[in-house]
Formats: structure tokens, C-alpha cells, sequence
């Protein structure tokens, strides 16, 4: 990867400088690499997209995309990491407010949802995890039960609470993330409802189920 030193990178009493033009540079252009993968790997499969595929959508040399990222793996494997990092970031707790369990499970869900109608979102739903390094496939497996945790927990809470109803938490947890995830099999940025559509009917039908009675 490009890396700048020089008098520009040296810190201050304000804290550290802002990112050099060079540095901003490379991060855009390995940002371009890694959206330009994840759309071939939606679009047309990972087995089916070869590195040349992705070159070509981008208009520039194969060695430019090994240079930044690497090979059709490590494109794969940074697609997934942009998105893991957003789902664990969306579940902790500095990140959901609210005074009932309801409230923040709620905003647990238009996080998540808005994740995953991102491209990395819908790569990671995508493409089977038996495409990944062992490194990668076990970052994905640990949020995957970090998330549900979350949502666990926060079932457990509108029930202490009141704001919720739950028979059964495990069951209610296994209902809620699988029509998450599912929303990548269908998403299309050109369809007629927006992310926050989507989150906004998928919650009333959730919230409908588990209004206390």
C-alpha cells in the first residue's frame, strides 16, 4: 500500500494531522477497488467474476488492483471486513440509545438493515463463506453471534421492561436476523423503497409480533 511520511505527518498538540493528499488519494482509490469487487461479486458471483472482470470495470492494469488490495481473495476478504466492522460498530453499546428495550432494538434493526443494503452488505450475504480465509471466515462467525447476542439481550430487556413480548427469545432472535439478512437475496438500489423504508416495514412487522399484551 502507498504510505506518505514527511513534514505533513508529523503530530501536534491538537492531535494527529489530517491525512495527506497522497494518503487520501490511495484510501479513494482502493475505496473504487473494493465497491467495484463487491458489485461484480453481487452481480454476477464470485466464481464467475476473475480479477480481469474487475480491472476491466474499473479501467485500469490488474497489478494497479493487486497494488492496493491484492488478488480476487483479498478483494473478498476487505469487502467483508468494511462490513463486519459496521455491523459489530452498530451493536455496541455506545452506538444504540434509548430508554426501553423496544428503542434500542429498534435502532439495532435500522442499522443493521441499512448495512445491508450497502454493497458490502449484500457481498457478504451473498457469496458462501467457504470463499474466504480461515482468518476472515472466523471475524464473520464472531460478529454473526455477536449481533444475535445483541439482539438476545435486547429482547431480554423490553421484556424486563415491559416494552416487549416474548415467548420465546431465541426463537423471536432466529426470526428477526434471518429476515435481515434476507433482505440482500431481493435488494436492488434501483428499486421503490429506500433502506429506511425497508427497516421502517420490516420493524412494524416485528414490533407488531412482540407488542406486549
Amino acid at each position: 500500500m502507498e504510505s506518505f511520511s514527511g513534514p505533513d505527518a508529523t503530530t501536534s498538540d491538537d492531535g494527529p494531522p489530517p491525512p495527506s493528499p497522497r494518503a487520501r488519494s490511495a484510501e479513494a482509490r482502493r475505496d473504487a477497488i473494493l465497491t467495484a469487487a463487491a458489485t461484480a461479486f453481487v452481480e454476477h458471483g464470485y466464481g464467475a467474476t476473475s480479477v480481469d472482470d474487475i480491472a476491466e470495470r474499473l479501467g485500469v492494469s490488474k497489478p494497479t488492483l493487486y497494488y492496493h488490495v491484492g488478488g480476487k481473495q483479498e478483494l473478498l476478504g476487505a469487502s467483508f471486513t468494511l462490513a463486519l466492522d459496521a455491523y459489530s460498530d452498530a451493536v455496541e453499546d455506545e452506538a444504540v440509545s434509548g430508554v426501553t428495550g423496544r428503542e434500542r432494538l429498534h435502532q439495532v434493526v435500522q442499522k443493521y438493515v441499512e448495512i445491508t443494503t450497502t454493497v458490502h452488505g449484500r457481498c457478504l450475504h451473498r457469496v458462501p463463506d467457504v470463499e474466504l480465509t480461515p482468518e476472515v471466515r472466523d471475524r464473520l462467525r464472531a460478529v454473526k453471534r455477536k449481533v444475535d447476542a445483541r439482539i438476545r439481550d435486547l429482547l431480554r430487556e423490553g421484556v424486563r421492561d415491559g416494552s416487549l413480548r416474548s415467548a420465546d427469545i431465541r426463537m423471536s432472535t432466529f426470526a428477526i436476523s434471518g429476515a435481515m439478512n434476507s433482505i440482500a437475496q431481493w435488494y436492488a438500489p434501483s428499486g421503490k423503497l429506500s433502506p429506511e423504508e425497508i427497516a421502517e416495514r420490516l420493524w412494524d412487522s416485528f414490533a407488531e409480533g412482540l407488542r406486549p399484551r
